[in-house]
């Protein structure tokens, strides 16, 4: 995992985003914070791309050496968050809080019951300057959220 891990962070800082933290299998990443940029957007997606070829070339490595493969699901929003560093006295980590975050998460895990392995909010569509190719999904509902969102299958 740490060879994994290693070379998805080198993807994000690639595109100018910054790896919050490490929860078990996921990463959680922010383009465009703490400082702002306009084009964050695109960084995020294109960082996706570049995480996907990652994992082809490290997937393989690990085929060559006969070891199991990797997959990942990779779920791309955009909105407002609260961030900043949050914690205890004793102990502080920089964190991102909000409604947006939650949306990333969901949406990374409808990955699984799309089939694919990146998916784009429509709020996140709409700020792309140079939107790789992609195919619309359905609406659908996720947990925590009364009204559907629309996401797109990055191909």
């Amino acid at each position: 995992m740490r060879t994994y891990f290693t070379r998805m962070q080198q993807a994000i800082r690639k595109h100018r985003g910054l790896v919050i933290q490490f929860a078990g299998d996921e990463i959680e990443a922010v383009f465009g914070v703490p400082v702002y940029f306009e084009t964050h957007a695109d960084a995020a997606v294109n960082a996706a791309l570049e995480m996907r070829k990652a994992l082809e070339i490290l997937n393989r490595e690990r085929k060559a050496e006969g070891k199991a493969e990797f997959a990942h699901g990779i779920g791309v929003h955009s909105g407002n968050v609260l961030a900043g560093n949050s914690g205890s006295e004793e102990q502080s980590a920089y964190c991102l809080i909000g409604n947006t975050v939650n949306v990333a998460a969901r949406i990374e895990s409808l990955t699984r019951n799309v089939g694919c392995d990146i998916l784009v909010s429509e709020k996140t569509v709409k700020q792309l300057s140079v939107p790789p190719p992609m195919e619309q999904q359905p609406s659908c509902r996720v947990k925590g959220f009364s009204q559907p969102i629309t996401v797109y299958r990055v191909l």
